[in-house]
């Protein structure tokens, strides 16, 4: 075994372990409640925003456990339910969460079905059609995406 490899499955071991206690990144979790993404979530952890137990925390790195509250703005934050859509992809539509050039998205075809913040898992040319999933579930997706889960996607239909 490799050095990378013996420290990459010895980092896997300790998140397995901290998973195991019941605790997540307060990024993860301001993240899984909806508010917005892991990096953005950074941001509003260090400007101060954010507390715990009613203590305010802006260190990077804090985790929480499903007794904690956590306060943002105002509200108590709540892991968000979720969602799994599958949506046939028309044509001249992108697989994208936001475009600067103000083509068509994915999105607007599904931004009036919930509260939940949802975004693709995997993507699908501009001129393609078919099966997209889109999801608030970050933990499948990357199951889903990531290389090393080895899962195998099938394309099929005419191609020119």
């Amino acid at each position: 075994m490799k050095a990378y490899e013996r420290k990459s499955a010895l980092e896997k071991q300790k998140q397995e372990q901290r998973e195991d206690d019941g605790t997540v990144r307060l990024n993860r979790y301001i993240s899984n409640a909806g508010i917005c993404s892991r990096r953005e979530a950074d941001v509003i952890i260090k400007s101060g925003a954010v507390s715990v137990n009613g203590k305010v925390v802006t260190e990077m790195g804090f985790r929480v456990g499903p007794d904690d509250t956590v306060n943002y703005g105002g509200e108590t934050l709540r892991k968000e339910k979720p969602v799994y859509m599958l949506l046939n992809k028309p044509k001249d539509y992108i697989t994208t969460t936001d475009d600067p050039k103000e083509r068509r998205t994915v999105m607007a075809l599904v931004n009036h079905t919930g509260p939940e913040r949802l975004y693709p898992v995997g993507r699908l040319d501009r001129n393609t059609t078919g099966l997209l999933l889109l999801t608030n579930d970050g933990e499948l997706a990357k199951k889903l995406t990531h290389p090393s889960s080895k899962i195998k996607k099938i394309y099929s239909g005419k191609f020119r």
